[in-house]
């Protein structure tokens, strides 16, 4: 065996036994995706243009600029090709690729034709799952193809992309055997899921960091003053969190359910205007108390940014209340730590002078400053000079 043929073994072996490697689409790749239901697979064949054009002798383009136009009229002849060397058989029933849609999708470093497949009605959830894959093996000794799981709600895994089987010549018959496991461990994966999204969605830590910075003070003779009392800072602060749980739950569910739909340049606007908002408002004492009323207003919009999240991870519809249910638990869950960790340090600040005469105001500012040039970028489509260095270091939090 050559070198490099075993470093390619050894590298799927690997795959095969973490099972949760970084997933990313290369070329000389093919894929089979598999969405995991009750009763239902379902997924789709991932094959490039250039490979398409190598198995069946075509000329379409392949470098980018291919269009549905292009690929329509060898529709036939795809599907036919993939019946042929693609075939699976779930829990020992009838082999075969049972075809319903496709589309043609930009991905990374290609464009790819996604054939997509369903086993409907099935008697159980699928248990075992016989492939035979054979896609240009014979016209490409080299190319080599991937079973991926993409969605299994009761094993956790929403959207993301699970190596399960390889094929190459020689292993194009394998089966895969798909885990038992319970709803009590989708609900504990959406739980993580959202504890997740709290922690990396800055905008939205930015805002209860805004909120944060005046609960620690009182208004008296036009000044700001530290509180005297931690337990009456703390009753406000659990009202102003709970009033924005309210807001951004009531929308996270009428969104994720389909029953309001706004544009994302929208909601992103409007997330980024209610920081810059509840920052001024420590500048230029206008709500003070009543703050609860941006909080509502604006914790509104940052519902439909979270349910923003479970729309691209395209959660069965039959674990929508599941899925609403334990993100939302584990936003809160984010959101209540977050606090946990800030108030405490804000309360001991708010007993220097320092803190009403420099570092709530200058905080205030960095806050304003920040939110309106994400208000700029997101409302008017347009990527500021600043914006990939800003970017950069706001990913290393991601």
């Amino acid at each position: 065996m050559k070198t490099t043929n075993a470093l390619k073994l050894i590298a799927m072996t690997l795959a095969l036994t973490t099972q949760a490697l970084v997933f990313g689409h290369a070329m000389d790749q093919s894929y089979v995706f598999l969405n995991v239901e009750d009763n239902r697979l379902s997924g789709h064949v991932d094959m490039t243009i250039a490979d398409i054009n190598s198995a069946l002798g075509l000329s379409m383009p392949d470098d980018g600029t291919a269009t549905e136009a292009d690929v329509a009229p060898h529709r036939p002849a795809i599907e036919a090709y993939l019946r042929e060397r693609v075939s699976l058989a779930v829990d020992g029933g009838e082999a075969g690729l049972p075809l319903t849609d496709w589309q043609l999708a930009d991905i990374e470093i290609a464009q790819y034709v996604q054939s997509y497949f369903a086993f409907e009605d099935l008697s159980q959830m699928p248990k075992e799952v016989a492939f035979d894959y054979a896609v240009l093996f014979a016209e490409r000794p080299s190319h080599r193809a991937m079973a991926v799981i993409e969605t299994y709600w009761k094993s956790g895994i929403f959207g993301s992309e699970h190596i399960s089987l390889v094929f190459e010549p020689g292993r194009e018959k394998q089966t895969l055997t798909i885990d038992e496991s319970s709803v009590w461990t989708g609900l504990i994966a959406q739980i993580r899921s959202g504890i997740h999204h709290i922690w990396i969605g800055i905008d939205h830590i930015l805002f209860l960091i805004a909120l944060l910075l005046p609960a620690v003070v009182v208004r008296r003779d036009g000044r700001w003053q530290a509180t005297a009392s931690f337990k009456d800072a703390l009753i406000h602060v659990v009202k102003v969190v709970t009033v924005f749980t309210i807001a951004h739950s009531i929308t996270l569910s009428l969104a994720a359910l389909g029953v309001i739909n706004l544009s994302s340049r929208l909601i992103e606007s409007i997330i980024a205007l209610s920081i810059a908002v509840a920052a001024f408002d420590v500048l230029r004492p206008i709500f003070n108390r009543r703050i609860w009323i941006v909080v509502f207003a604006f914790g509104l919009f940052h519902g439909f940014g979270f349910a923003s999240v479970l729309g691209d991870i395209g959660i069965p519809a039959s674990y929508m209340v599941h899925s609403l249910l334990g993100f939302n638990i584990g936003v809160e869950i984010g959101q209540l730590a977050i606090v946990a960790v800030a108030f405490p340090l804000l309360y001991l600040l708010a007993r220097l002078p320092a803190y009403t005469r420099f570092m709530m105001p200058a905080g205030a500012i960095l806050l304003i400053v920040v939110s309106m040039y994400w208000f700029i970028e997101r409302g008017f489509g347009i990527d500021l000079p600043a914006g990939a260095m800003l970017n950069a270091v706001l990913n290393l939090f991601n």
